[in-house]
């Protein structure tokens, strides 16, 4: 995966005009950079607390401070893996609130599709305020797609419910005796605490913020350059559309990110090639280095909280 994001930076890499693009950074307005970095502290933040929502249910609630440095630790381990910050986030938080790991992880599987339902309302909404540029894209490469993969993604999810009725019934003929339940229990109590809620009006609410921080912070940081700031808050929203479609390619280090917001911004909103690709390459350097940074803060700070919290229960 590292070899594939080091090939697509360097493909990218050869249609920037580096001067340009490193003027336009040089410019950079910091106050909009200041913004745009309290937004997405704000959304992680969100998303710490919304994902203690999950666990409470389940019986393991956690500190919301340090399932804010687990969530930031996660990101940081994204930079290099793309998908493996979700497990260490997982395996934070259960060293230091005593939860199981299946749990958690099961929690953030819900996470996940949560946010995938709140895209999704993005995606109507953009198009609702932007018909005329979006109805192409969206029909090219989202409606299309996903009318193309229904039936078997359909099948793969009955499956999936079968599976689980299937093992749920064969526990329930062979119980356990020592009481301990099972990884798959484990497993599906994180993946069901969303039916448990004890606030579901909030969580829905919080859902929305965490992606409207994102949304935000986006907005801010096309402000911070040249090239890109006499675009709006409804760009912004497409741009987040496109950001969301790029994550979704398992690749390390933002390529992917890079890849399909600079072709979007080409493609729906005509900007020149050259400046799509300096608000590509900023973007996600932007966003790498406040992943690195504020992660390795987490990372300490979480060890220090910790160590004190262990210290007051002993």
């Amino acid at each position: 995966m590292i070899l594939l994001a080091v090939g697509v930076f360097t493909a990218i890499g050869f249609k920037i005009k580096w001067q340009e693009t490193a003027n336009s950074v040089k410019n950079a307005n910091i106050y909009w950079l200041l913004a745009a970095t309290i937004s997405m502290l704000t959304a992680h933040y969100l998303r710490g607390w919304r994902w203690n929502m999950l666990t409470e249910p389940a019986g393991y609630p956690l500190n919301k401070t340090r399932a804010f440095y687990a969530v930031m630790i996660g990101y940081l381990v994204n930079v290099a893996t793309s998908r493996g910050g979700e497990f260490v986030r997982c395996a934070m938080a259960a060293k230091s609130e005593k939860a199981p790991v299946p749990t958690l992880v099961g929690s953030v599987v819900t996470e996940r599709i949560i946010d995938l339902l709140v895209l999704m309302s993005l995606c109507l909404l953009c198009l609702g305020i932007q018909f005329q540029e979006f109805y192409g894209f969206f029909d090219q490469y989202i409606i299309t797609p996903v009318a193309k993969y229904y039936t078997p993604i359909s099948l793969i999810l009955l499956s999936g419910i079968w599976g689980v009725r299937y093992l749920k019934k064969r526990q329930a003929r062979n119980p356990k005796t020592d009481g301990e339940p099972s990884l798959f229990e484990k497993f599906s109590a994180g993946l069901q605490s969303v039916l448990h809620l004890k606030q579901p009006l909030i969580f829905i609410l919080t859902s929305f913020c965490i992606w409207f921080g994102y949304w935000l912070s986006g907005y801010c940081t096309l402000k911070s350059i040249d090239v890109t700031q006499h675009l709006t808050l409804a760009n912004a929203l497409g741009v987040l559309i496109f950001s969301s479609l790029g994550v979704i390619v398992p690749v390390p280090g933002g390529a992917g990110v890079w890849g399909t917001v600079a072709y979007g911004l080409t493609l729906i909103y005509g900007l020149p090639e050259f400046h799509a690709n300096t608000y590509g390459i900023f973007t996600v350097a932007f966003s790498n280095i406040l992943m690195i940074v504020f992660g390795a803060l987490a990372y300490l700070l979480f060890f220090l909280n910790t160590k004190n919290a262990n210290e007051l229960k002993s």
